[in-house]
């Protein structure tokens, strides 16, 4: 059975999706024994790709390659760059509920663009008894459970939210009934915002839309019907966070959590970074390595 990672990357104008896949790509071929790896993009991202850092890297980076259209007129959302810097830009990452179509694998872990892949712990996940996998748990850098405002639930009375930053699944037809289910979702979110009572962020989000479509195929019971990852919690550094160096396969990041508090981090493990510009500023370095 053929297995690897999708990525999405879709450009705004502020934020380079496409460098960051390209830095998440390069990390798996580096560090993981199965490495094979797709990347779902448009024309407008995969040329700046190019433009930026060249035809080989990109053939170095990913096996495949599929463009696809996005639709244009979408909601936008507040990026934050560290505590003190925020931009409103369009929020174009509608597509995640296309991927059981769109992977080229018959075992697909779908990650996030601005995913960091420092560990080996993805091969644990391949040839799994389970049909998908999903990680509730996350922390941030001080291991604090309540990352950026996202809860473990929608609400108290609500139910838990599954985070889409990487996901695990065959090509089965439970798992094809979920992305259908996620593509329904979001045809009409708009209703489930208000059956399922979560704050409006003004954007569509994929954890939402996953999360309600495994509440709906485990025939709306909260139970452990679905299996966190390998490493079952996820590690995330916030948009209040600053990735300000990338050398022999740590990030080092500056924390303020609070105001004026600041934290300096280590880390080797594989991180989920909020903070899209951090990125930016050390891709060149990742790149370098990794390649």
């Amino acid at each position: 059975m053929s297995k690897g990672f999708c990525i999405h990357a879709y450009n705004n104008l502020e934020i380079d999706y496409g460098t960051m896949a390209l830095c998440c790509a390069l990390l798996i071929k580096k560090n993981l024994n199965i490495n094979s790896t797709a990347l779902i993009t448009t024309d407008d991202t995969i040329n700046e790709i190019q433009k930026l850092h060249g035809s080989k890297i990109l053939e170095k980076a990913f096996d495949f390659i599929s463009i696809i259209e996005i639709d244009r007129e979408v909601s936008t959302r507040n990026y934050r760059d560290t505590r003190y810097t925020s931009k409103i830009q369009p929020y174009y990452n509608l597509n995640r509920s296309d991927t059981f179509e769109l992977s080229p694998f018959d075992e697909t872990i779908l990650l996030d663009a601005d995913y960091l892949v420092l560990d080996k712990s993805f091969d644990l996940a391949w040839g799994s008894i389970e049909e998908i996998m999903v990680n509730k748990q996350v922390k941030d850098l001080n291991h604090n459970l309540n990352v950026s405002g996202f809860d473990l639930r929608f609400n108290d009375m609500s139910i838990p939210l599954y985070w889409a930053t990487s996901v695990y699944f065959k090509k089965t037809e439970k798992c094809k009934a979920i992305f259908q289910l996620m593509q329904f979702i979001k045809l009409n979110y708009p209703y489930y915002q208000k059956l399922f009572h979560f704050n409006s962020t003004g954007y569509f989000r994929n954890d939402y839309a996953l999360s309600i479509a495994l509440h709906m195929i485990s025939g709306q019971f909260e139970n452990d019907s679905i299996k966190p990852l390998p490493v079952d919690t996820i590690l995330v550094a916030t948009e209040n966070d600053d990735m300000i160096n990338f050398k022999d396969n740590s990030g080092y990041f500056l924390s303020e959590h609070i105001e004026n508090k600041f934290a300096l981090h280590q880390i080797y493990t594989n991180i989920h970074v909020m903070n899209k510009w951090s990125i930016g500023r050390n891709a060149q370095r990742i790149i370098s390595y990794a390649s």
